[in-house]
């Protein structure tokens, strides 16, 4: 068995976020994605140009609601369509914009996850609730508001931000690792088991 790379971690007074961060690229930018079932990979591989329609009216594998607060820049007018696509196996969620609600689809399944709804706010799209779970049905609030931020911020905004490690610290540094190329792919470079201050990105949303 290969040895397990080394990990580093960096205190809150050693990065831009301020909270504890593992650099967890030794796996998330050097593993590749695999599966023993030939449909994940077709799945993984079919979104293409695909504008999310066909999952207009899905219901989230997990039936469970939350209020949350989040805000990102938008264009006056935002159209339907796709915020993020995969192209490749690494890449394990697809983000659509569609009748005011952004649908967080996991890849590898072509399966529903997450239901936003919004608020537009002119310049401002606002997250008001999130209908579904992203890790477990029990997650917390904080958590389920933690992930989708980082899904927005990393898949349909292209921005740097730490991925969000599970509650408690007893993964250890490999399995934090592991967890988070399994959950995000290679669009994970760092993760934190703390919440990063929030504000408002810069970037502005784009559909295509």
């Amino acid at each position: 068995m290969p040895a397990q790379p080394e990990f580093q971690w960096f205190a809150p007074d050693q990065n831009p976020w301020g909270v504890r961060l593992l650099d967890v690229r030794p796996v998330t930018f050097t593993m590749i994605s695999t599966s023993s079932d030939p449909q994940c990979a077709v799945n993984a591989m079919s979104f293409g140009r695909d504008n999310g329609a066909n999952f207009i009216g899905a219901q989230p594998v997990v039936q469970r609601t939350v209020a949350i607060s989040l805000r990102y820049r938008k264009p006056d007018s935002l159209a339907d369509g796709a915020l993020f696509r995969p192209s490749k196996m690494e890449h394990k969620w697809a983000l659509f914009y569609l009748q005011s609600k952004i649908l967080c689809v996991r890849s590898w399944q072509r399966q529903v996850f997450a239901v936003a709804e919004t608020e537009d706010h002119g310049e401002f799209l606002d997250v008001v609730r999130i209908h579904g779970a992203f890790d477990e049905e029990q997650e917390s609030q904080d958590y389920t508001a933690r992930f989708f931020d980082f899904l927005m911020r990393s898949h349909a905004l292209g921005v740097e931000w730490p991925a969000p490690l599970p509650p408690g610290d007893e993964l250890g540094d490999w399995r934090a690792a592991m967890w988070c190329f399994s959950c995000f792919g290679n669009m994970a470079s760092c993760a934190t088991p703390d919440t990063p201050p929030i504000s408002v990105p810069d970037e502005i949303l784009r559909t295509s």
